[in-house]
């Protein structure tokens, strides 16, 4: 039961890692012109935040049979640290495209 937990929360958080990439391309601006993508933007910090607090119940309990063991318990770590940076991209995006100079 333990090892079925465990697999389903990094294929989790693996998910996240791609719905992060797909917000990596909007701006501010897309947000305000498009209510579609906003309600995306809504529901990707709803998961990202479900993430980060079962992240935060795995940390708490740390001797917890199969959770006692130490790997399990820095990637826990790892992943909520990863979810913290994901939160707070989705809650203040970009203003605008940095765009590079031509030579």
């Amino acid at each position: 039961m333990a090892v079925e937990i465990w697999i389903s929360y990094y294929f989790f958080a693996i998910v996240g890692c791609f719905i992060r990439r797909y917000f990596s391309e909007y701006i501010a601006m897309d947000y305000n012109n498009d209510k579609t993508l906003n309600r995306k933007r809504r529901l990707a910090l709803s998961y990202f935040y479900f993430i980060s607090l079962y992240s935060l119940l795995i940390i708490s309990q740390p001797g917890e049979g199969f959770f006692s063991n130490i790997i399990f318990f820095w990637s826990a770590v790892f992943i909520f640290i990863l979810y913290v940076f994901f939160i707070s991209f989705l809650e203040t995006p970009r203003r605008y495209i940095k765009r590079k100079k031509w030579k």
